[in-house]
């Protein structure tokens, strides 16, 4: 048995024992939204491919313009997917449009709001009395990529963006992992199964001591978000020997088991029996965080594999912060990302007092938000009253994790504080 505190050092002592992701599969780009790329992607070509506008108005030779008044004789119009070629000599200019390819002979770009447009005869033309750097309002031939750039590296999630540079050069299929398989069971004589038939009856209620079984669900929507496929192995009884085989239902489908409830040091807490009855390593570790203090992490080899299971709390609110906090940086690096530890940290002032614990940082769920007025002033971070761990209502409209450092007294209304995006 082994108390570790520090949750940094937990972190990595959890990530230690996880394998990546190793099987990978090809798929359509609109079939690749938040899979884990599985290859480095190489452009095929530039991007851009060739030099382009960036601006409406006339492409031009920057050595016309070294000082006073000029007037260049206009010879053509390029348009964005135009096809035709354009050379320019000195005293000329071709009228253009955002995205256009810029013509020979020109190396900058007179925009259209500082260009005077006259007909002159039977042609037009543009004067101005502006200064023009070469390569103004230019985009060069791979501004954005080179051919043979590295665009997605591997490990990485594909977002909305990662989609659009794939299109971008070209590349409409992908090698992504496959979602691996994250098992779940939930413990706990008290609980009711809410997908059990007698629940959808009219006039259904609980019967006194029982609840309904919220935290499979809860650990469903987290697991998905994840980026893992969730198996949900049911409602295991107080017992050592059914828990047991309820974890073992869970490791026949998945690498990683969670259980929920029993963690604790109560009289019906079997978690670790239950661990020891299938010869798991287990360490029962006090978390120096709130809630979410109990945390059981078993290990066993099969082979070249790990099999782990945590143990998180019973009571929901706790069951979220420990996924979020401990549990997470796992998933993502058994989901095969390159850098687990990568969370979106931000900070806000606080919108209300809030009691420090003296020996365990507090985790609040909270809601963020711009400050009335917007400017520079500090994010608000507004903190629900009701924060026991066993109330989820809370984090119904939460979109982060407050992070209140352990010690005396009170983080006050308005102090700056850390908050992790959930």
């Amino acid at each position: 048995m082994r108390i570790l505190k520090d949750l940094n050092e937990t972190i990595d002592e959890i990530l230690n024992y996880v394998s990546g992701g190793a099987e990978a599969e090809e798929v359509f780009i609109l079939d690749a939204l938040e899979r884990i790329c599985a290859e480095e992607v190489k452009a095929r070509f530039s991007v851009p491919p060739f030099d382009t506008s960036a601006m409406d108005g006339f492409a031009v030779s920057s050595a016309d313009f070294g000082g006073g008044r000029v007037e260049l004789s206009v010879i053509g119009e390029a348009a964005a997917g135009s096809a035709a070629g354009f050379k320019i000599k000195r005293s000329e200019a071709v009228k253009i449009m955002t995205g256009a390819p810029l013509p020979d002979g020109a190396d900058a770009i007179l925009i259209k709001e500082v260009a005077e447009e006259n007909k002159n005869g039977g042609g037009w033309t543009v004067a101005s009395s502006e200064k023009l750097p070469a390569g103004l309002h230019v985009r060069r031939t791979g501004a954005d990529f080179a051919e043979n750039d590295i665009i997605v590296p591997r490990g990485v999630p594909l977002n909305p963006a990662a989609l659009g540079i794939l299109a971008s050069a070209g590349v409409t299929r992908v090698k992504v992992y496959v979602k691996r398989s994250v098992a779940v069971v939930s413990t706990g004589d008290e609980l009711i199964d809410p997908l059990d038939e007698k629940v959808a009856a009219p006039g259904f209620a609980p019967e006194f001591g029982r609840i309904m079984n919220s935290n499979l669900f809860l650990l469903y929507g987290l697991l998905v978000k994840a980026g893992v496929k969730a198996e949900l192995c049911g409602i295991a009884k107080d017992t050592p020997e059914e828990i047991a085989a309820r974890i073992a239902e869970g490791m026949a489908k998945a690498d990683i088991v969670i259980t929920t409830g029993g963690a604790s040091v109560g009289s019906y807490d079997y978690i670790p029996n239950a661990l020891g009855l299938l010869n798991f390593e287990v360490n029962i570790w006090k978390m120096a965080i709130k809630p979410g203090r109990p945390f059981i992490f078993g290990v066993k080899k099969e082979g070249r594999r790990n099999k782990l299971v945590f143990g998180l709390p019973g009571n929901p609110a706790s069951s979220l912060v420990s996924f979020v906090k401990i549990l997470r940086p796992a998933l993502y690096k058994y989901a095969g990302r390159s850098n687990p530890k990568e969370i979106l940290a931000v900070s806000g002032a606080l919108s209300e007092t809030v009691k420090r614990d003296s020996s365990r940082t507090t985790f609040l769920r909270a809601f963020m938000y711009n400050a009335p007025g917007g400017g520079s002033a500090q994010p608000v971070i507004s903190v629900p009253s009701k924060q026991d761990s066993n109330i989820l209502t809370t984090a119904l409209y939460a979109n982060c994790l407050a992070e209140i450092p352990a010690g005396t007294g009170v983080a006050a209304k308005g102090d700056i504080v850390s908050a992790q995006i959930i």
